[in-house]
């Protein structure tokens, strides 16, 4: 079993200042409209993240990986509700999809706060939205994630490994699986922080030191993000025990 990494640890430093600021349940900028609702969509949104943690961390890769869609579905949901007039009666009488809610706040002026790489911020989410929906059900994809590569023999030669992929059944931690998903997480945290900054900015002119721990922890997650994305470790389409195999 790993034990808990560097940013692990962060994540969930981060998490536990979210259920703090939302236990308040604070005034959006938009005021009474959406504040109720946009904390019950946050709170869980918050317990997805934690979830999908704590099941990633004991193992159960697929069940993990099957939370990543409900979590986009939630930070559209949340993003929508607590940014644009309107959205909250909508979602509240059930008249709001989460796909519309993704259009609703990456369109206009909002979008010119999150700057995803080579894309526009739509194409980006629903694009992310996207790929998980082989997750939503029980694919290939999605059972996969509990296969581990047990290695029977080293060509001397070459140094190659050969092998079988074996069914997680204990379960036991697969790393690299383990990995890919905390690193996802890690991306997924940085934008949620970031859309509390944009629906709350009001609320947080008036909380100095709410405000310096939210600035300290975008910067060392940002920092942490970077890092994966160098290596290419946020990839969660393609389980990456599965990856590494070769022919």
């Amino acid at each position: 079993m790993r034990g808990p990494s560097a940013h692990t640890v962060l994540s969930r430093g981060a998490l536990e200042w979210i259920a703090t600021f939302f236990a308040q349940t604070p005034p959006t900028d938009l005021g009474a409209e959406s504040a109720s609702d946009s904390a019950l969509i946050a709170n869980h949104l918050l317990h997805l993240i934690r979830g999908c943690g704590l099941l990633n961390g004991t193992g159960f890769h697929s069940a993990a990986v099957s939370l990543l869609r409900p979590m986009e579905d939630a930070l559209d949901c949340f993003a929508a509700v607590s940014l644009v007039v309107g959205a909250a009666s909508l979602w509240r009488r059930g008249q709001l999809k989460p796909s519309d809610a993704a259009k609703k706040w990456t369109s206009g002026n909002i979008a010119d706060n999150f700057t995803p790489l080579g894309v526009s911020l739509p194409e980006y989410r629903k694009g992310l939205r996207g790929q998980f929906n082989p997750y939503s059900h029980c694919s290939p994809e999605l059972c996969r994630w509990d296969l581990y590569f047990r290695p029977t023999a080293r060509n001397e030669a070459s140094g190659n490994v050969t092998g079988t992929l074996e069914l997680n059944a204990r379960p036991l931690v697969i790393d690299s699986n383990a990995h890919s998903i905390d690193a996802f997480l890690t991306a997924h945290l940085l934008e949620f922080l970031q859309l509390i900054r944009l629906a709350y900015a009001g609320y947080l002119s008036t909380r100095g030191p709410d405000l310096a721990r939210l600035s300290a922890l975008e910067a060392q997650i940002t920092d942490i993000m970077e890092r994966h994305s160098e290596h290419g470790c946020q990839e969660v389409r393609i389980p990456p025990e599965v990856a590494r195999l070769k022919g």
